[in-house]
This record gives structure tokens, C-alpha cells and sequence, in this order.
């Protein structure tokens, strides 16, 4: 009886043991929010977001000598899209399909350079995200956001420390385009 039990348990835990670790990176950076300001007066703005990546890998790590894919855990596009409405929102604007000035936010760049020895791990993270502000009148500007970030660690990189360099990164990157005032200028010269 005890070896009937025993060989399937034996065999449940060396399966458990084999489970790869999941291949998605939690994306959740602090999001930072611009001073509202009072002379905006019922100012409409479109946005959407874009992901002009041209591979939809966060990272690419070795383990068990297999190269594996880390993914985001949601779709950038989105929540870059959500953080720009955020900051407009906090600066005074509305947000609305019909709108004198469109943005677009795209993510040009975000990657988690990976390195790993026997003993020590590299993380070297970019990111590169603009803004494009269309203006009905036919005015147009670009502002490009840029970020890198690096972190050193013992033994391998796990996806928590890969998370957190791309979080990092994010999250400069987020609080360089709430303490910029230029698409905010242009919004309010080219919105009469």
C-alpha cells in the first residue's frame, strides 16, 4: 500500500521540480503626475499609443542552457497610453475623440540587456519613448523621452530582477514626461 502512494508522490514532485518559471515580466512602474494648470479652460486632447518594437520581447535569457522570451504582463501600448491620459488628466485637459491637438505615444525602445556568468548577472535596460502632437492646424512636434538603467546582482537573473530594471526604467522615463512642459506649450498655443 505504502508504495502505491509513495511512486506517484516521488513522481508529482520531480515533475513540480521540472515546472519552468513563467516567461511574462510584471509591468507596473509609478506613474508620476504633472502640476495642474488653472488657465486651461475645458481643452480637449485625443491620445493613443503605438508599439514600434520590432520584437515584442522584454528580455531574452538563458537557462537550462535554452534561450527563453520574457514577455510584459500588458500590452505596452496600453498602459503607456493610460499613463499619458493620467498626466493630462492632472495637468487639466480633457481626454475625447474630437480634438484640437491628437497625441500619439510610442514606444520606440524597451529592452533588458541580460547577462549572465556563474556567478554575477548584468542588467542593462532602455527605454525610448516619444510623443507626437498633431495639431488640426496642421502643426506637428515630436518629443522623445530617453532612459537606461543598469543593475548588477550575484548568481542568475530572475524575472523579479528583470521586473524591476524595466519598472525602473519606466518609471524614469514617466517622470521625465511629467516634469516636461513642451508638449503641454504646444498643446496650448496650437488649441485656439
Amino acid at each position: 500500500m505504502l508504495k502505491k502512494l509513495f511512486f506517484p508522490l516521488v513522481a508529482v514532485f520531480m515533475l513540480a521540480s521540472c515546472a519552468t518559471p513563467p516567461t511574462t515580466i510584471e509591468v507596473s512602474p509609478t506613474i508620476n503626475l504633472p502640476q495642474q494648470d488653472p488657465s486651461l479652460m475645458g481643452v480637449t486632447v485625443s491620445i493613443n499609443g503605438a508599439d514600434q518594437r520590432t520584437d515584442q520581447a522584454l528580455a531574452k535569457v538563458t537557462r537550462d542552457n535554452q534561450l527563453v522570451t520574457l514577455t510584459p504582463s500588458r500590452d505596452l501600448r496600453f498602459l503607456l497610453q493610460e499613463v499619458l491620459e493620467k498626466q493630462m488628466t492632472a495637468r487639466g485637459y480633457m481626454i475625447g475623440p474630437s480634438s484640437p491637438v491628437a497625441l500619439q505615444i510610442v514606444v520606440n525602445q524597451l529592452y533588458a540587456d541580460v547577462s549572465q556568468g556563474n556567478v554575477r548577472y548584468n542588467i542593462a535596460t532602455k527605454a525610448d519613448i516619444s510623443i507626437i502632437a498633431t495639431a488640426q492646424n496642421g502643426n506637428k512636434m515630436t518629443k522623445s523621452y530617453r532612459s537606461s538603467y543598469n543593475v548588477e546582482g550575484a548568481f542568475q537573473a530572475t524575472n523579479k530582477n528583470i521586473a524591476n530594471a524595466v519598472n525602473s526604467v519606466l518609471t524614469d522615463t514617466i517622470a521625465e514626461m511629467a516634469q516636461d512642459t513642451s508638449v503641454h506649450e504646444f498643446i496650448k498655443q496650437n488649441a485656439r
